[in-house]
């Protein structure tokens, strides 16, 4: 009987582990819009991308750089943003569009998007907080980098921005 009580622990165990560090494990954002890492630099986006359209400061102290890029099956502009140290710290995808329902339908199919990959975010723009506002957004605070889907309806601008953040420059999860 101890053999097989022995038997057991020895093969239940390394189960257990093995769910215990499943489970431990952080919840990764991977960008679906690029394939562009935290670590790739100016000259591999340019390969992957081509020369920018446009180039800018970013509200990182370094520059940005525009380029247009599709994503499900729409035409946007996706934007890298870079730090003073020339470090990538933001990566960006943008839709523009000239009519209200359409702007929703697509921050409703990238959200479910976004939820499916990410679950549940815990903090939405448009909760009792935010009443007020006219718009939705949403973010996930995440140890690898906050990822945030905001649309904004006004009469000059309807577009629906996509941001994943580096580590370094995501906030805290406000109370």
């Amino acid at each position: 009987m101890k053999h097989i009580q022995r038997l057991i622990s020895m093969l239940i165990l390394p189960v257990l582990f093995s769910f215990m560090a499943f489970g431990c494990q952080k919840k990764e954002a991977e960008c679906p819009f690029t394939t562009i890492t935290w670590n790739d630099t100016l000259d591999d986006i340019q390969s992957l991308e081509g020369e920018p359209a446009e180039t800018y400061d970013s509200v990182y102290d370094g520059t940005t750089y525009t380029f247009k890029k599709e994503y499900d099956g729409l035409d946007g502009t996706i934007k890298y943003m870079f730090d003073d140290r020339e470090k990538l710290v933001c990566l960006s995808w943008m839709y523009e569009t000239d009519n209200s329902d359409d702007l929703k339908d697509v921050y409703d199919k990238l959200h479910g998007e976004a939820e499916d990959m990410l679950g549940e975010s815990g903090f939405k723009f448009k909760s009792d907080k935010f009443a007020d506002m006219s718009t939705p957004g949403d973010v996930w605070y995440l140890e690898t980098g906050n990822v945030s889907l905001t649309a904004m309806d006004t009469s000059e601008v309807k577009a629906v921005q996509y941001t994943f953040l580096h580590p370094d420059v995501s906030e805290e999860k406000p109370e």
